[in-house]
């Protein structure tokens, strides 16, 4: 189960997911991505089904659960992709926006956690993936945000130990800066990609590849782990002039 998959990353994971064999529901309020995505799956030789889910909504959660029990698939992944972008300071940020993003980006985890361990367990056990940022292992200066996404983090962990015995890995993958539809031709691309020390952006597929060696039989000891994905531009700076020498 795919959350927030219908475009970006989410996709990404989506396509990939599907053409190694996995059937994937691609779920997201984008009702028409969402389908275009499945279709495209489809033709493609691979197996998908989409389900509106607005993942704030614990009903939807129930929803689109039981929707997965009907169709006699098991459910052994869960990709949570959910979430928005506040960048604002603390003095900035309004408790509407911090409300917001609090809901958007970490509730939506737990919501999403809690609501596929039952059939997980059913399934045989199964992998968690959250996909967090790099600003929850820095302290970038966007309060909302940041504090959301050090949340996911510390509610990765505690899922994990939740579930270890049970057979459920639960990690979080931390991307930094990733060209896609989200931030494509923004005047500020220029000023991220040359803040990265490898000298690029990510891309949605090498999140995508991350993702699947993390639901893969490969990844079977890995759990409660913050994985990050950033061409070294949350290393801090110190260190890579170490390295360079400097």
């Amino acid at each position: 189960m795919n959350v927030g998959g219908a475009r970006g990353i989410g996709a990404a994971e989506s396509k990939l997911f599907a053409s190694e064999g996995a059937f994937v529901f691609v779920a997201d309020i984008l009702d028409d991505r969402g389908e275009e995505l499945v279709r495209q799956i489809v033709e493609s030789g691979g197996e998908a089904r989409y389900l509106h889910l607005d993942a704030r909504r614990e009903n939807d959660w129930i929803s689109a659960i039981r929707t997965i029990e009907e169709s006699k698939q098991k459910l052994n992944i869960l990709v949570n992709n959910v979430g928005i972008n506040d960048r604002n300071s603390i003095m900035g940020t309004s408790l509407a926006d911090w409300s917001n993003t609090m809901e958007s980006n970490a509730t939506t985890m737990f919501l999403g956690i809690r609501s596929v361990v039952p059939l997980m367990r059913k399934s045989g056990g199964g992998s968690i993936i959250n996909i967090g940022s790099t600003s929850s292992v820095t302290g970038t200066p966007y309060a909302a945000y940041s504090s959301s996404k050090w949340a996911m983090r510390g509610l990765g962990k505690i899922a994990a130990r939740e579930f270890v015995a049970e057979g459920i890995r639960v990690n979080t993958v931390c991307p930094g800066f990733i060209l896609n539809e989200f931030n494509e031709g923004q005047p500020y691309v220029e000023a991220l990609r040359k803040s990265v020390p490898m000298g690029r952006a990510g891309s949605s597929d090498e999140v995508a590849h991350l993702s699947l060696y993390l639901a893969s039989d490969e990844a079977a000891y890995v759990t409660g782990q913050d994985i990050v994905i950033d061409g070294a531009l949350s290393m801090p700076t110190y260190v890579l002039s170490t390295f360079a020498g400097k």
